[in-house]
Protein backbone atom coordinates (compact mmCIF):
# COMPACT_ATOMS: atom_id res chain seq x y z
CA UNK A 1 0.00 0.00 0.00
CA UNK A 2 1.30 3.61 -0.49
CA UNK A 3 1.49 5.92 1.86
CA UNK A 4 2.60 10.03 2.02
CA UNK A 5 2.31 12.70 4.58
CA UNK A 6 0.81 15.82 3.71
CA UNK A 7 3.97 17.80 3.34
CA UNK A 8 5.72 15.42 0.64
CA UNK A 9 2.44 15.09 -1.11
CA UNK A 10 1.86 19.12 -1.90
CA UNK A 11 4.87 19.54 -3.07
CA UNK A 12 4.66 16.22 -5.56
CA UNK A 13 1.51 18.39 -6.35
CA UNK A 14 3.25 21.53 -6.70
CA UNK A 15 0.23 22.60 -4.01
CA UNK A 16 0.58 24.38 -0.21
CA UNK A 17 0.31 21.86 2.76
CA UNK A 18 -1.70 23.46 5.72
CA UNK A 19 -2.59 22.37 8.96
CA UNK A 20 -1.10 18.94 10.68
CA UNK A 21 1.43 18.58 7.91
CA UNK A 22 2.58 15.48 9.23
CA UNK A 23 -0.59 13.42 9.03
CA UNK A 24 -0.15 10.29 6.64
CA UNK A 25 -2.23 9.76 3.84
CA UNK A 26 -3.67 6.08 3.18
CA UNK A 27 -5.78 6.59 -0.09
CA UNK A 28 -8.36 8.85 -1.58
CA UNK A 29 -12.30 9.21 -1.20
CA UNK A 30 -14.93 11.30 -2.48
CA UNK A 31 -15.73 14.01 -0.23
CA UNK A 32 -19.19 12.31 1.55
CA UNK A 33 -17.11 8.50 2.42
CA UNK A 34 -13.52 10.01 3.71
CA UNK A 35 -12.62 9.51 6.84
CA UNK A 36 -9.18 8.84 8.78
CA UNK A 37 -6.32 8.68 6.30
CA UNK A 38 -7.77 8.75 3.19
CA UNK A 39 -7.73 12.28 1.46
CA UNK A 40 -10.67 13.55 0.22
CA UNK A 41 -10.92 14.88 -3.45
CA UNK A 42 -13.16 18.13 -2.93
CA UNK A 43 -12.49 19.73 -6.10
CA UNK A 44 -14.97 21.86 -7.23
CA UNK A 45 -17.48 24.16 -4.68
CA UNK A 46 -19.89 21.45 -5.41
CA UNK A 47 -17.44 18.34 -3.94
CA UNK A 48 -16.60 20.75 -1.07
CA UNK A 49 -20.24 20.99 -0.07
CA UNK A 50 -20.47 17.41 0.41
CA UNK A 51 -17.35 17.02 3.14
CA UNK A 52 -20.32 18.03 5.90
CA UNK A 53 -21.52 14.53 5.09
CA UNK A 54 -18.39 12.42 5.76
CA UNK A 55 -15.60 12.27 8.27
CA UNK A 56 -12.69 13.85 6.42
CA UNK A 57 -9.63 14.87 8.08
CA UNK A 58 -7.79 15.84 5.00
CA UNK A 59 -8.68 17.75 1.55
CA UNK A 60 -7.60 18.26 -1.58
CA UNK A 61 -9.02 21.76 -2.09
CA UNK A 62 -8.65 24.48 -4.34
CA UNK A 63 -6.11 27.49 -3.48
CA UNK A 64 -8.40 30.32 -2.07
CA UNK A 65 -10.87 27.25 -0.09
CA UNK A 66 -11.24 28.42 3.58
CA UNK A 67 -10.22 24.75 4.74
CA UNK A 68 -10.43 25.86 8.53
CA UNK A 69 -13.97 25.90 8.42
CA UNK A 70 -14.44 22.35 7.25
CA UNK A 71 -13.71 20.57 10.05
CA UNK A 72 -10.33 19.40 8.90
CA UNK A 73 -7.07 18.67 10.63
CA UNK A 74 -4.99 19.22 6.90
CA UNK A 75 -5.32 20.69 3.96
CA UNK A 76 -3.90 20.50 0.33
CA UNK A 77 -4.34 23.70 -1.83
CA UNK A 78 -3.57 23.42 -5.75
CA UNK A 79 -4.33 26.20 -8.43
CA UNK A 80 -6.13 24.12 -10.72
CA UNK A 81 -7.35 20.77 -8.73
CA UNK A 82 -8.46 18.89 -12.09
CA UNK A 83 -4.95 19.07 -13.39
CA UNK A 84 -3.74 18.11 -9.35
CA UNK A 85 -5.65 14.68 -10.22
CA UNK A 86 -3.32 13.73 -12.69
CA UNK A 87 -0.06 13.46 -10.76
CA UNK A 88 -2.10 12.73 -7.14
CA UNK A 89 -4.06 9.40 -9.14
CA UNK A 90 -0.63 8.37 -10.05
CA UNK A 91 0.90 7.96 -7.59
CA UNK A 92 -1.99 5.94 -5.88
CA UNK A 93 -2.38 3.64 -8.59
CA UNK A 94 -0.85 0.36 -7.52
CA UNK A 95 -2.08 -1.72 -10.55
CA UNK A 96 -0.34 0.49 -13.29
CA UNK A 97 2.57 -1.63 -14.78
CA UNK A 98 2.44 -4.17 -12.06
CA UNK A 99 5.29 -6.45 -11.64
CA UNK A 100 9.14 -6.52 -12.16
CA UNK A 101 11.62 -6.66 -15.06
CA UNK A 102 11.76 -9.64 -16.74
CA UNK A 103 10.78 -12.14 -19.69
CA UNK A 104 8.03 -14.58 -18.64
CA UNK A 105 8.85 -18.68 -19.37
CA UNK A 106 6.28 -18.83 -21.37
CA UNK A 107 6.79 -16.06 -23.37
CA UNK A 108 7.90 -16.00 -26.86
CA UNK A 109 10.91 -13.73 -28.34
CA UNK A 110 12.68 -14.22 -31.66
CA UNK A 111 16.57 -14.41 -31.22
CA UNK A 112 16.52 -10.88 -33.94
CA UNK A 113 14.01 -8.90 -31.17
CA UNK A 114 16.68 -6.29 -29.39
CA UNK A 115 14.77 -6.13 -25.81
CA UNK A 116 15.89 -3.01 -24.15
CA UNK A 117 17.12 -2.65 -20.62
CA UNK A 118 14.40 -3.12 -17.35
CA UNK A 119 11.76 -4.07 -19.76
CA UNK A 120 8.94 -6.61 -19.41
CA UNK A 121 7.26 -8.83 -21.39
CA UNK A 122 4.08 -11.11 -19.80
CA UNK A 123 2.91 -13.96 -19.93
CA UNK A 124 1.90 -15.54 -23.16
CA UNK A 125 3.52 -12.46 -25.39
CA UNK A 126 5.05 -12.85 -28.74
CA UNK A 127 7.78 -10.66 -29.85
CA UNK A 128 8.74 -10.86 -33.61
CA UNK A 129 11.60 -10.83 -35.51
CA UNK A 130 13.97 -8.14 -35.57
CA UNK A 131 11.45 -5.96 -33.22
CA UNK A 132 13.17 -3.19 -30.77
CA UNK A 133 11.77 -2.99 -27.24
CA UNK A 134 12.59 0.24 -25.70
CA UNK A 135 13.95 0.74 -22.40
CA UNK A 136 11.23 -0.08 -18.87
CA UNK A 137 8.59 -1.25 -21.67
CA UNK A 138 5.57 -3.24 -19.86
CA UNK A 139 4.19 -5.53 -22.13
CA UNK A 140 1.08 -7.12 -19.91
CA UNK A 141 -0.40 -10.71 -21.23
CA UNK A 142 -1.39 -12.16 -24.46
CA UNK A 143 0.81 -8.89 -26.54
CA UNK A 144 1.72 -9.93 -29.96
CA UNK A 145 4.37 -7.40 -31.87
CA UNK A 146 4.85 -8.46 -34.98
CA UNK A 147 8.24 -8.56 -37.12
CA UNK A 148 10.06 -5.18 -37.58
CA UNK A 149 8.25 -3.20 -34.93
CA UNK A 150 10.17 -0.38 -32.95
CA UNK A 151 8.41 0.63 -29.91
CA UNK A 152 9.83 3.35 -27.65
CA UNK A 153 11.22 3.83 -24.12
CA UNK A 154 8.67 3.78 -21.40
CA UNK A 155 5.95 2.18 -23.28
CA UNK A 156 2.60 0.64 -21.28
CA UNK A 157 1.17 -2.34 -23.70
CA UNK A 158 -1.54 -3.95 -21.96
CA UNK A 159 -3.24 -7.31 -22.45
CA UNK A 160 -4.13 -8.88 -25.20
CA UNK A 161 -3.04 -5.67 -27.67
CA UNK A 162 -2.12 -6.49 -31.05
CA UNK A 163 0.78 -4.66 -33.36
CA UNK A 164 1.23 -5.52 -36.59
CA UNK A 165 3.96 -5.72 -38.78
CA UNK A 166 6.98 -2.78 -39.18
CA UNK A 167 4.85 -0.48 -36.62
CA UNK A 168 7.18 2.55 -35.03
CA UNK A 169 5.51 3.81 -31.99
CA UNK A 170 7.25 6.63 -29.56
CA UNK A 171 8.08 6.94 -26.54
CA UNK A 172 5.99 6.85 -23.28
CA UNK A 173 3.17 5.08 -25.44
CA UNK A 174 0.08 3.61 -23.41
CA UNK A 175 -2.14 0.79 -25.17
CA UNK A 176 -5.19 -0.37 -23.11
CA UNK A 177 -6.59 -4.06 -23.61
CA UNK A 178 -7.71 -5.39 -27.14
CA UNK A 179 -6.48 -2.21 -28.83
CA UNK A 180 -5.28 -3.32 -32.30
CA UNK A 181 -2.27 -1.42 -34.94
CA UNK A 182 -1.51 -1.88 -38.14
CA UNK A 183 -4.53 -3.83 -39.62
CA UNK A 184 -5.43 -4.00 -42.80
CA UNK A 185 -7.43 -1.17 -44.00
CA UNK A 186 -10.73 -1.32 -45.47
CA UNK A 187 -10.19 -0.46 -48.88
CA UNK A 188 -11.42 -2.75 -51.80
CA UNK A 189 -12.47 -1.83 -55.08
CA UNK A 190 -14.72 -3.39 -58.34
CA UNK A 191 -14.32 -4.17 -61.53
CA UNK A 192 -16.39 -2.02 -62.94
CA UNK A 193 -18.07 1.20 -61.12
CA UNK A 194 -20.40 0.23 -58.73
CA UNK A 195 -23.02 1.60 -57.35
CA UNK A 196 -21.48 3.40 -54.23
CA UNK A 197 -19.21 5.21 -56.67
CA UNK A 198 -22.44 6.50 -58.58
CA UNK A 199 -24.30 7.21 -55.83
CA UNK A 200 -21.32 9.55 -54.33
CA UNK A 201 -21.31 11.02 -57.43
CA UNK A 202 -24.40 11.46 -58.27
CA UNK A 203 -26.17 12.32 -54.69
CA UNK A 204 -28.82 9.18 -54.92
CA UNK A 205 -28.74 7.83 -58.05
CA UNK A 206 -26.81 4.22 -58.47
CA UNK A 207 -26.95 4.93 -62.08
CA UNK A 208 -28.40 0.70 -62.86
CA UNK A 209 -25.07 -0.25 -61.64
CA UNK A 210 -24.83 -4.19 -61.34
CA UNK A 211 -23.81 -5.57 -58.32
CA UNK A 212 -20.34 -7.12 -58.46
CA UNK A 213 -17.56 -8.79 -56.10
CA UNK A 214 -15.30 -6.69 -54.52
CA UNK A 215 -11.25 -7.24 -54.56
CA UNK A 216 -8.62 -6.09 -51.80
CA UNK A 217 -6.33 -3.21 -51.81
CA UNK A 218 -3.62 -4.55 -49.73
CA UNK A 219 -2.24 -2.11 -47.16
CA UNK A 220 1.55 -1.67 -47.68
CA UNK A 221 2.24 1.24 -45.58
CA UNK A 222 2.07 0.86 -41.67
CA UNK A 223 1.97 2.81 -39.05
CA UNK A 224 4.08 5.49 -36.93
CA UNK A 225 3.03 6.79 -33.91
CA UNK A 226 4.70 9.58 -31.69
CA UNK A 227 5.70 10.17 -27.97
CA UNK A 228 3.13 10.53 -25.30
CA UNK A 229 0.57 8.79 -27.34
CA UNK A 230 -2.51 6.88 -25.57
CA UNK A 231 -4.48 4.69 -26.68
CA UNK A 232 -8.08 3.23 -25.69
CA UNK A 233 -9.32 -0.54 -24.92
CA UNK A 234 -10.29 -1.99 -28.47
CA UNK A 235 -9.37 0.94 -30.79
CA UNK A 236 -7.76 0.30 -33.89
CA UNK A 237 -5.38 1.75 -36.18
CA UNK A 238 -5.46 0.76 -39.88
CA UNK A 239 -2.11 0.79 -41.62
CA UNK A 240 -1.69 3.00 -44.63
CA UNK A 241 -1.81 1.57 -48.30
CA UNK A 242 1.06 3.15 -49.76
CA UNK A 243 2.07 5.75 -47.50
CA UNK A 244 2.15 5.15 -43.53
CA UNK A 245 -1.10 5.94 -41.33
CA UNK A 246 0.33 9.15 -39.24
CA UNK A 247 -0.72 9.95 -35.20
CA UNK A 248 1.24 12.98 -33.58
CA UNK A 249 2.64 13.30 -30.75
CA UNK A 250 0.87 13.46 -27.44
CA UNK A 251 -2.87 11.98 -28.96
CA UNK A 252 -5.25 10.75 -26.48
CA UNK A 253 -7.61 7.75 -27.77
CA UNK A 254 -10.99 6.64 -25.84
CA UNK A 255 -11.95 3.89 -26.28
CA UNK A 256 -13.51 2.03 -29.44
CA UNK A 257 -12.03 4.59 -31.66
CA UNK A 258 -11.23 3.99 -35.41
CA UNK A 259 -8.93 5.29 -37.25
CA UNK A 260 -8.85 4.61 -41.10
CA UNK A 261 -5.81 3.92 -43.50
CA UNK A 262 -3.38 6.99 -44.56
CA UNK A 263 -5.60 9.19 -42.14
CA UNK A 264 -3.00 11.71 -40.80
CA UNK A 265 -3.59 13.25 -37.10
CA UNK A 266 -1.74 16.59 -35.39
CA UNK A 267 -0.60 16.66 -32.13
CA UNK A 268 -2.22 17.34 -28.56
CA UNK A 269 -5.60 15.73 -30.22
CA UNK A 270 -8.03 14.00 -28.36
CA UNK A 271 -10.23 11.56 -30.12
CA UNK A 272 -13.54 10.41 -27.77
CA UNK A 273 -15.17 7.60 -27.75
CA UNK A 274 -16.61 5.72 -30.70
CA UNK A 275 -15.31 7.98 -33.30
CA UNK A 276 -15.05 7.31 -36.66
CA UNK A 277 -11.80 8.48 -39.25
CA UNK A 278 -12.60 7.05 -42.19
CA UNK A 279 -9.10 6.92 -44.69
CA UNK A 280 -7.08 9.11 -46.10
CA UNK A 281 -8.96 12.28 -44.08
CA UNK A 282 -6.22 14.59 -42.31
CA UNK A 283 -6.64 16.53 -39.07
CA UNK A 284 -5.03 19.20 -37.50
CA UNK A 285 -3.29 19.95 -33.95
CA UNK A 286 -4.97 20.10 -31.08
CA UNK A 287 -8.57 19.08 -33.04
CA UNK A 288 -10.95 17.54 -30.41
CA UNK A 289 -13.97 14.84 -31.25
CA UNK A 290 -16.51 14.04 -29.59
CA UNK A 291 -18.20 11.29 -28.45
CA UNK A 292 -19.49 9.21 -31.83
CA UNK A 293 -18.32 11.75 -34.33
CA UNK A 294 -17.85 10.33 -37.87
CA UNK A 295 -15.64 12.11 -40.08
CA UNK A 296 -15.41 11.01 -44.17
CA UNK A 297 -12.90 10.59 -45.87
CA UNK A 298 -10.57 12.70 -47.74
CA UNK A 299 -11.39 15.38 -45.80
CA UNK A 300 -9.34 18.19 -43.64
CA UNK A 301 -9.81 19.41 -40.51
CA UNK A 302 -7.92 22.28 -39.56
CA UNK A 303 -6.04 23.21 -36.05
CA UNK A 304 -8.14 23.77 -32.82
CA UNK A 305 -11.53 22.39 -34.30
CA UNK A 306 -13.99 20.59 -31.46
CA UNK A 307 -16.95 18.99 -32.52
CA UNK A 308 -19.65 17.87 -30.60
CA UNK A 309 -21.15 14.50 -29.82
CA UNK A 310 -22.62 12.52 -32.20
CA UNK A 311 -21.65 15.27 -35.22
CA UNK A 312 -21.15 13.92 -38.41
CA UNK A 313 -18.41 15.62 -40.82
CA UNK A 314 -19.11 15.22 -44.86
CA UNK A 315 -16.63 18.54 -45.63
CA UNK A 316 -13.59 19.72 -44.47
CA UNK A 317 -13.27 22.55 -41.62
CA UNK A 318 -11.42 25.58 -41.07
CA UNK A 319 -9.13 26.19 -38.20
CA UNK A 320 -10.80 26.80 -34.63
CA UNK A 321 -14.40 26.13 -35.77
CA UNK A 322 -16.65 24.92 -33.41
CA UNK A 323 -18.66 21.96 -35.22
CA UNK A 324 -22.11 19.98 -33.86
CA UNK A 325 -24.96 17.99 -36.14
CA UNK A 326 -25.27 15.86 -38.84
CA UNK A 327 -24.52 17.44 -41.25
CA UNK A 328 -21.92 19.01 -39.19
CA UNK A 329 -22.04 23.07 -38.70
CA UNK A 330 -20.88 25.40 -36.91
CA UNK A 331 -22.48 24.63 -33.04
CA UNK A 332 -24.52 28.53 -32.80
CA UNK A 333 -26.28 27.73 -36.11
CA UNK A 334 -26.88 24.25 -35.46
CA UNK A 335 -28.58 25.00 -31.50
CA UNK A 336 -30.45 28.21 -33.84
CA UNK A 337 -31.51 25.53 -36.23
CA UNK A 338 -32.89 22.94 -33.08
CA UNK A 339 -34.79 25.48 -31.56
CA UNK A 340 -36.39 26.22 -34.38
CA UNK A 341 -37.14 22.92 -34.83
CA UNK A 342 -38.92 22.73 -31.70
CA UNK A 343 -40.91 25.74 -31.89
CA UNK A 344 -42.62 23.96 -35.34
CA UNK A 345 -45.68 22.29 -33.85
CA UNK A 346 -46.18 25.63 -32.16
CA UNK A 347 -45.77 27.33 -35.39
CA UNK A 348 -47.92 24.96 -37.24
CA UNK A 349 -51.00 25.42 -34.97
CA UNK A 350 -51.03 29.43 -35.33
CA UNK A 351 -50.76 28.82 -39.30
CA UNK A 352 -53.65 26.26 -39.10
CA UNK A 353 -55.42 28.82 -36.99
CA UNK A 354 -54.74 31.60 -39.05
CA UNK A 355 -56.33 29.70 -42.40
CA UNK A 356 -59.30 29.28 -40.12
CA UNK A 357 -59.82 32.85 -39.47
CA UNK A 358 -58.91 34.61 -43.25
CA UNK A 359 -61.25 31.15 -44.37
CA UNK A 360 -64.36 32.57 -41.60
CA UNK A 361 -63.64 36.52 -43.46
CA UNK A 362 -64.14 35.45 -46.58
Amino acid sequence: MTFFNVQDLADALNGQAVGDVDLRITGTSEPQDASGGLLAIATSFAYVEKLQFGRAKIALLAVGTDWQTLNLKAAILVERPRFAMAALSSRFDERWRRGGADVHPQAVVEPTAKIGAGARIGAFCYIGAGVVLGERAWLGTHVSVAEGCTIGPDATVMDGVRIGPDVQIGARFVAHPGAVIGAYGFSFVTPERSAVENVRQTLGDSQGAAPQAYARIHSLGSVRIGDDVDLGANSCIDRGTICDTIVGDGCKFDNLAQVGHNVKIGVNCLICAQVGIAGSSTLGDNVVLGGQTGVSDNLFIGDNVITGGATKVLSNIPAGRVMLGYPAMKMDTQLDIYRSIRRLPRILKDIAQLKKTISKSE
